[in-house]
């Protein structure tokens, strides 16, 4: 009986532990994604603009929620840690936009010095925005990361989801945003659909030979 319980204390704790340490990493790598977006926007290095243009678009937040459902067993975790992950992700991101000095603004009843000020509506306001639609977005895809772990054919449509995403917002900015752009942008924007496509393409290859290859190993274990 009493190594049971210690049975059972021992895998509460190890349970618990993961928990925090899911938690943790999760916050954690909102924050970096959140912080660095909008730090390296005025990058001119051939690595931190391209940085910021990947970091800033919305796929790759995406892709932040469908992974912390990738990596946790439990569903429930997954649609919870996933929207958490975003948040913290918005806050960090509005608030160092914050420390930039985008949100400062002038008092225009006090010329000729106009004393400048903090928005503090228009902060509030965006933040709390994108909060919402973290907190709607995110058990969403983290509940399609949690499901792609089905390595059958059930979970292909699901790993294919960031991809798909990527490959469709870059071509609508490719389209429509791309003539207004410097060199570097379009070819990060080009970067990131080809690299999209061909992850689908190994996605569904890698789902139909596992298809293909299943009948014949059953016959070769009998």
């Amino acid at each position: 009986m009493s190594a049971s319980r210690t049975g059972f204390h021992t895998r509460t704790g190890s349970r618990f532990r993961s928990r925090i340490l899911a938690s943790s990493a999760a916050l954690t790598i909102g924050v970096v994604l959140g912080v660095l977006g909008p730090l390296l926007i005025n990058a001119t290095d051939p690595v931190g603009h391209p940085v910021h243009l990947v970091l800033s678009a919305g796929w790759s937040w995406a892709a932040l929620a469908f992974c912390v459902g990738l990596a946790r067993e439990s569903r429930a975790e997954s649609v919870v840690l996933a929207p958490a992950s975003l948040v913290t992700a918005v806050i960090a991101y509005y608030l160092t936009k914050l420390g930039q000095g985008q949100y400062l603004t002038l008092d225009r009843g006090d010329p000729p010095w106009a004393t400048p000020y903090v928005s503090w509506g228009d902060f509030a306001s965006k933040t709390l925005l994108w909060c919402v639609v973290a907190c709607v977005t995110g058990p969403v895809l983290g509940l399609a990361g949690n499901l792609a772990r089905d390595r059958g054919l059930r979970g292909l449509p699901f790993r294919m989801l960031v991809p798909v995403v990527a490959v469709v917002e870059m071509s609508e900015r490719l389209d429509v945003e791309s003539p207004l752009q410097k060199p570097i942008v379009d070819t990060t924007w080009s970067g990131v659909r080809l690299v999209a496509v061909v992850v689908l393409v190994l996605l569904a290859g890698r789902a139909v030979m596992t298809w293909r290859l299943r009948p014949s190993a059953g016959p070769a274990r009998k």
